[in-house]
């Protein structure tokens, strides 16, 4: 195993990274098509199921806030397993996604004519991190969510832990702005590039790593918004509830690309300075 040696912490160039992901994404699009199509192909399925089966709660959850009462999860814990079981589902296809273009920004390695449909070792190993870099960010809403369960009895320590959730929530955002610098790492088969070093790596540039993922994931924010504010209106039946966020989710895999390039650029200028 090669030692990565990590060079003196430099500030990334915010604005020219965020704006080389953005070109990069659309200069390569028919590139993402062909990664992306057969995977989304395979995933509306999936998604489409996932989404039907949790209509119920989500249609409760609706009607709850346009009543403007808190709603209070009967059953924090299949709540909790559902989102987990339903990111895992879709792990292997965004990270195989991922891993493509990871390579093609960083080792101009374009996709072949046939069917994109890469599960290896590496995207694998890459699936694996992902799901933990994620885990960090997502612990603390969990916490928070198994609290409210506890909160409608009036637990006493509830609303503070509730709270302290929250601040966990934000301080793990920092954090894995970081991290995630293992990620493209992964991707070209690197297993020297730890954790350790996309600390040490980063060192100084935590508020840049994250305002580069808040502007790299902006139109997923518009794109979640607007389905958000649709399925706010009244009058909506299960059909509905389980269509129209299927779009979004789909279109996540291709639109999530623009902050996995960021990365990418970030690894470079890191690593391969």
């Amino acid at each position: 195993m090669t030692t990565v040696t990590v060079a003196a912490p430099s500030k990334l160039p915010l604005w020219r990274t965020i704006g080389q992901a953005y070109a990069l994404w659309g200069g390569n699009l028919p590139d993402l098509v062909r990664v992306c199509w057969f995977w989304m192909l395979l995933m509306a399925p999936v998604f489409a199921f996932l989404t039907w089966w949790q209509a119920p709660r989500a249609m409760e959850l609706l009607q709850t806030a346009r009543i403007g009462q808190p709603f209070v999860d009967p059953n924090p814990l299949l709540t909790m397993l559902t989102q987990i079981v339903a990111k895992v589902v879709g792990l292997p296809a965004l990270a195989s996604i991922a891993v493509a273009w990871h390579r093609l920004l960083l080792k101009d390695e374009h996709p072949g004519a046939g069917l994109y449909l890469r599960l290896d070792g590496i995207v694998a190993g890459y699936a694996v991190l992902a799901f933990w870099v994620g885990l960090i960010t997502l612990a603390p809403s969990y916490v928070s969510m198994m609290l409210q369960s506890m909160a409608a009895h009036g637990h006493p320590l509830a609303a503070g832990v509730q709270f302290l959730a929250g601040v966990g929530t934000i301080t793990a955002l920092f954090v894995v702005a970081r991290l995630s610098l293992v990620l493209p790492g992964k991707a070209l088969g690197r297993d020297d590039i730890t954790f350790g070093a996309a600390w040490r790596v980063s060192k100084g540039n935590t508020w840049r790593m994250l305002w580069a993922y808040f502007f790299c994931i902006l139109p997923l924010m518009v794109l979640g918004g607007g389905t958000s504010y649709w399925l706010f209106q009244p009058d909506h039946g299960r059909a509905a509830l389980t269509l129209v966020p299927l779009v979004p989710s789909l279109l996540a895999i291709p639109l999530g690309m623009i902050s996995v390039g960021m990365l990418s650029l970030s690894y470079r200028y890191f690593f391969e300075r």
